[in-house]
């Protein structure tokens, strides 16, 4: 069953429990409740806003100490004779208070990212890393992408995988390989990572993070495997959310960005594209201008950089984004992207 849920394709997702913890309690008692409601707030609000040191935030304590304000509901579960409490916070209340903090919101759609590791240490020398050969390793990766909200994949490894990514390929983080090698998986992101044990307690990793059409390279060092592959994926998470996150803050002046979108054959593919782009956190509204065959024009109100946008567009798979056919006139002038002359050009697939 875990090879086969390995094995779907990695896309972006809405990350549906972002507001939900686990606590480990001593007891059902109201003073272990309320810390344990405290930590679950802190644990959640990295979630949401994709800053992992927000717990540090001096405007952050005072809500921290009214934890339970936020608790929507809540049970206790006993697992391996540990008592849990489950809590699940309120969204929207949750949401207006980063918003009233000027905290960045990281909104739930978030890319789906694949990752490839390779390892060579002192005893065993180099070697693709695979689910089977360290489940504890890949068991705390999953822990951390469920702490960080970011939905990530392995690959499968099969002779498929072996064959679009050879070990030398993986090393070496070939962005070409990685490629041809994702396909199968339609990942919105790709991690690569090289990790290399120095000394009998020293590692050392190389990663690389490929997304939109641009690389990050970034280290770890740490004492152990683990180490270092928990902080390549904590960092990856860091990027994506600095790339995707709203910032009410920001000195952005709204506009208004036109977006063309064709291949709209029924109210059914109306419905979805409209409902998505109204739903998008960093539009305040999407309007619709005009219906003319199978292509809707629609006006989008937004204080996010142009480029911005067209990141979190390239998160849904129904959204390809067409040709561009900007007109040029005689004096060689091309209107701004995004105005009526020169709208957001997408098709609906």
């Amino acid at each position: 069953m875990a090879a086969l849920l390995l094995a779907l394709p990695a896309s972006a997702r809405v990350m549906p429990d972002l507001y939900e913890v686990n606590e480990a309690v001593p007891s059902r008692g109201t003073t272990d409740r309320a810390e344990a409601t405290r930590r679950g707030l802190e644990r959640v609000f990295v979630r949401v806003t994709g800053n992992q040191n927000v717990g540090n935030d001096p405007k952050l304590a005072p809500v921290l100490k009214q934890a339970q304000k936020y608790v929507q509901g809540y049970r206790y579960d006993t697992e391996d004779n540990q008592l849990y409490l489950q809590l699940t916070f309120d969204p929207q209340a949750l949401n207006d208070l980063v918003h009233k903090l000027q905290l960045p919101l990281w909104p739930n759609n978030r890319p789906g990212t694949l990752v490839w590791m390779a390892v060579d240490t002192l005893q065993g020398g180099r070697d693709t890393l695979r689910q089977e050969d360290y489940p504890e390793l890949f068991g705390l990766l999953d822990g951390l992408a469920m702490e960080r909200g970011l939905p990530l994949d392995f690959p499968v490894m099969d002779l498929n995988d072996q064959r679009n990514m050879p070990l030398g390929a993986l090393w070496a983080q070939d962005e070409s390989a990685a490629q041809r090698a994702g396909v199968r998986y339609h990942p919105d992101a790709t991690l690569m990572g090289r990790l290399l044990q120095t000394s009998g307690q020293r590692w050392q990793a190389n990663w690389l993070l490929i997304h939109g059409g641009r690389s990050y390279a970034f280290d770890a060092s740490g004492a152990s495997l683990e180490e270092v592959a928990l902080r390549g994926v904590n960092e990856a998470a860091n990027r994506l959310a600095e790339r995707y996150a709203v910032r009410s803050d920001d000195a952005g002046v709204a506009s208004a960005v036109l977006v063309e979108i064709s291949g709209i054959r029924s109210f059914a593919d109306y419905s979805k594209a409209t409902g998505y782009l109204q739903g998008l956190a960093q539009v305040s509204s999407a309007d619709v201008l005009s219906v003319n065959g199978d292509r809707l024009t629609l006006a989008l109100t937004t204080s996010t950089q142009l480029e911005s946008l067209r990141d979190v567009l390239a998160l849904n798979r129904n959204l390809q984004l067409a040709k561009d056919e900007g007109l040029v006139d005689l004096t060689g002038y091309r209107a701004p992207l995004g105005s009526a002359q020169n709208p957001l050009r997408y098709s609906w697939q």
